[in-house]
């Protein structure tokens, strides 16, 4: 081989190796993100173990992280059953939006035209009580009350060794002298009878009991792991929960049908609902997530929560808590990903980083395939701040694979305050101005946490910074007033 020769064959290898160095994959690098958010959110001590999956146009991936049991490393796995609680309700709406198109009922039909008595009383001013209030939580009266007491004792623990002392039967007894305090349709008031009754009446219309027709659906998706209140046959697999107290939770079973609650499932088997629900196409999906009921604050479907944001597009989703597991599902048909996320605790603290988790995630699904810059360097950031700033502004040059707002970074400073690493979200807020420097509220931000910090002349110094932008921000005017009293007492 002549030295041309060579000299273009190593000229096409470096071509080749920089072209593979060059190379992202979104998804690879999205799953890195969701395991990072997750390991640090746990890291926080709130929650024991927490189980995620994320679908993105096709792609698919879940992951188990934490210990089930404070005192063990016994981590979930693709066999542990979590209660689902009210996302049982969504199938509930399946069902009944597949019985809408059969024609075998329409969202009009009196709902009294399956139940086992009369009921004269189930109708406001000639407004009788119809399939579609079922589905929507707008049935015009509350809970009975013999069932929420009922309620109430499930939730507290009452009947852990004992039997429930309520059926079906007794639910139709109390819908006797139930009284509406307005016409249905027209409040909007979550409830878990609805959910009760639309089983009941699929029973009927069907002819089957409602386990059966809902084993049947749960076939159509391949969920071969899940199952509505087979409790004994399965506690071995059942994760264990725990309350807001700490507290080992009792499983939060359902005296009824289990149209509102019951299902306990798989983390894979709630994937396959989700991914069926992006791919399958089919017209009861549709009609299960059209918008039935709406006010100013909800927008419901067959028991969906429905919505439509700017970015993301038309989305839905549902959210469960039973009395030890947290769980939601969201499913956004526009922009083609979902997620799952699943935790074993249920404290207010739980919660509160669990939502964190839900929006870091989301807010990364809806960029993709542009991959979250701030969690490519935020590894780094907790070592070395200097240089993972160095590199993030490096990076943020390249537009075609990252994306990076300020705005983002300012709620990863927050983030940092809420954890009390005020130094690591001063670094931030730094980095946040450097990327857009007549942002006002980056100096407000930056003010806040040197204050935090007691470094009252550098607060002071960000809060001028924000008058500067801004010159009507009273906010910073306060607190300048309050820095100066600060420095002159100190003197």
């Amino acid at each position: 081989m002549n030295r041309i020769a060579i000299i273009i064959c190593l000229l096409l290898l470096l071509g080749c190796q920089s072209e593979q160095k060059s190379t992202i994959e979104p998804f690879e690098q999205l799953t890195k993100s969701v395991d990072q958010y997750a390991e640090n959110i746990l890291s926080r001590g709130n929650i024991n173990s927490m189980s995620v999956a994320i679908y993105q146009n096709g792609s698919t991936y879940y992951n188990y992280y934490g210990a089930v049991d404070s005192d063990s490393k016994n981590i979930p796995n693709d066999q542990t059953l979590f209660e689902i609680a009210s996302i049982s309700k969504v199938f509930t709406g399946s069902l009944m939006a597949k019985a809408i198109l059969d024609k075998k009922l329409a969202l009009s039909t009196d709902i009294r035209e399956f139940l086992p008595r009369a009921y004269p009383n189930l109708a406001y001013e000639g407004t009788p009580v119809t399939i579609k209030n079922l589905v929507t939580h707008t049935l015009g009266f509350e809970t009975p009350k013999k069932l929420k007491n009922v309620y109430s004792k499930i939730f507290s623990g009452e009947y852990a060794k004992n039997p429930i002392a309520y059926t079906i039967e007794d639910l139709f007894d109390e819908l006797e002298t139930t009284t509406l305090s307005h016409a249905p349709g027209t409040f909007y008031e979550y409830n878990n009878v609805g959910p009760e009754i639309a089983a009941y009446i699929l029973e009927q219309v069907y002819k089957k009991p409602y386990p059966e027709l809902l084993n049947e659906f749960l076939k159509e998706i391949g969920m071969k792991n899940t199952y509505l209140q087979d409790y004994d046959n399965h506690k071995d697999r059942l994760i264990h929960g725990y309350t807001e107290s700490g507290a080992l939770a009792t499983i939060d079973e359902n005296p009824l049908l289990g149209g509102a609650s019951g299902i306990i499932t798989t983390l894979p088997d709630l994937m396959k609902f989700m991914q069926f629900q992006l791919e399958a196409k089919q017209p009861f999906i549709k009609e299960a997530t059209r918008t039935l009921f709406e006010n100013e604050e909800e927008s419901v479907g067959y028991f969906w929560d429905v919505g439509y944001a700017e970015e993301e597009g038309f989305y839905y989703l549902k959210s469960g808590t039973s009395n030890g597991v947290q769980s939601i599902l969201l499913v956004c048909p526009d922009t083609n990903y979902g997620q799952i996320l699943l935790m074993n605790t249920t404290s207010e603290e739980a919660v509160d980083d669990w939502i964190r988790l839900y929006n870091k995630i989301e807010y990364d699904l809806i960029k993709y395939p542009k991959i979250n810059l701030w969690s490519q360097v935020a590894p780094l950031f907790l070592k070395d701040s200097k240089e993972a700033s160095k590199q993030y502004l490096e990076l943020k040059k390249d537009t075609v694979h990252y994306f990076a707002t300020a705005n983002y970074l300012n709620k990863v400073g927050y983030d940092f305050l809420y954890q009390e690493q005020t130094d690591l979200a001063i670094d931030v807020f730094k980095l946040a101005i450097s990327t857009d420097p007549e942002n006002a509220n980056l100096y407000d931000s930056l003010g806040e946490a040197y204050y935090k910090a007691k470094q009252y002349k550098n607060a002071k110094e960000s809060y001028e910074n924000v008058l500067k932008l801004d010159s009507n921000n009273t906010h910073a005017e306060k607190n300048i007033k309050e820095i100066n009293l600060i420095l002159e007492q100190s003197n």
